[in-house]
């Protein structure tokens, strides 16, 4: 056979390959459309003639945003962090009474906040200092006041007898010894008393440093928060010691009174300028010094108020006192300032809507 002869054959057996495959191919496709092979032969002749054509997009009701893969909404369909309520409106003018900022903090049930009064400043003063409540006309209102330092198996014993006597007072507990009971400071709050805050470790506060002072206010808040399960906004400085310095700090951190006392009974010592303190000497230091509006400084661990007690509240309701928690009898405001206790449901939309101010104001003089 010559040379020209093979080549024609080998052209001629090409030509019939070709033939053959693009026979296979058309017929392939044909079925795939007809639905008489399964979905990977219409995959394959989508690959040979469209290879450009894009993914299909993912499974979904139509209008729905992509799945983030996880089982979690997409981006698009979370609403964004830290903006105001949706039914919260905004008038469009940041001065306006309610009108929320671009960005509004999360507050909680419990939380005290400061409340500028419509026309007064928002920037921030001093505590002010309370040694007297207010009173009002006619009325002989009283508190009884107890700080804990170290000492506490008293407690249960001076909570049952204020239930027997259906008295409320104000408790001011070291930070410390609340974190280390905290099964008593929930008899406390559960019993329907007050509370304050005493400080973390009980220091001369004067002579502490300002990143002390602000160590020992921050962090007792924190720890009182935590174990009373509500913000304290009343400050019993220990031993009764304070300056300028840390009533602006103590204004900052949210503390809008410091609580001092009218009558200190000395339940605390065992002699007083020689004089013995017996329980005759506290009840006598009480209802010998009452005055309307009094704030009477006493102590959980006091060895003598337990004792002394049931003569003093059976002594001053004789006299037509009756009792309250201090927070109940503060002026109502002060330095243009009131303060607010945050109730469920609430928003600072709302709070601000209630007062006449703006939610940036609330913002600004709480440091939110």
């Amino acid at each position: 056979m010559t040379r020209k002869k093979r080549n024609r054959g080998k052209t001629r057996a090409v030509t019939l390959a070709v033939i053959v495959i693009l026979l296979a191919v058309i017929t392939t496709g044909y079925a795939a459309s007809r639905g008489a092979l399964g979905p990977g032969a219409y995959s394959f002749m989508r690959t040979v003639f469209h290879p450009a054509e894009p993914a299909s997009p993912p499974e979904g009701p139509p209008g729905e945003p992509p799945d983030s893969g996880n089982g979690e909404p997409g981006p698009e369909d979370q609403d964004p962090v830290g903006l105001p309520n949706r039914e919260e409106p905004s008038t469009g003018d940041p001065t306006a009474p309610g009108t929320p900022p671009a960005s509004t903090p999360v507050i909680y049930v419990g939380q005290s906040l400061i409340i500028p009064v419509p026309g007064g400043t928002v920037e921030s003063g001093s505590s002010q200092v309370i040694s007297k409540g207010t009173s009002t006309a006619g009325s002989k209102e009283i508190a009884l006041t107890f700080d804990s330092g170290w000492l506490f198996d008293q407690t249960i014993p001076l909570l049952d007898l204020l239930d027997r006597h259906g008295v409320t007072a104000t408790f001011f507990p070291r930070a410390l010894w609340a974190e280390e009971h905290p099964d008593l400071i929930g008899e406390i709050v559960g019993r329907g008393h007050a509370v304050g805050n005493h400080s973390l470790t009980h220091p001369h506060m004067k002579e502490l440093d300002k990143k002390g002072i602000y160590r020992e206010i921050q962090k007792s808040t924190e720890i009182i928060q935590r174990t009373a399960g509500v913000r304290p906004y009343l400050f019993r400085p220990p031993y009764g010691e304070y300056n300028q310095e840390i009533l602006k700090i103590l204004e900052q951190e949210g503390y809008p009174y410091t609580i001092m006392w009218t009558i200190d009974t000395h339940d605390w010592a065992d002699k007083i300028g020689g004089e013995i303190v017996s329980v005759d000497y506290v009840v006598n230091r009480v209802l010998d010094n009452a005055t309307p509006g009094a704030i009477i400084l006493m102590h959980v661990g006091g060895p003598k108020t337990v004792q002394a007690l049931p003569q003093i509240i059976t002594g001053l309701r004789d006299k037509g006192y009756t009792f309250n928690t201090v927070e109940k009898m503060l002026p109502s405001s002060h330095a243009n300032r009131t303060v607010h206790q945050v109730k469920k449901g609430e928003t600072l939309y709302s709070i601000s809507k209630r007062y006449g101010v703006t939610v940036q104001q609330l913002i600004d003089i709480n440091d939110l």
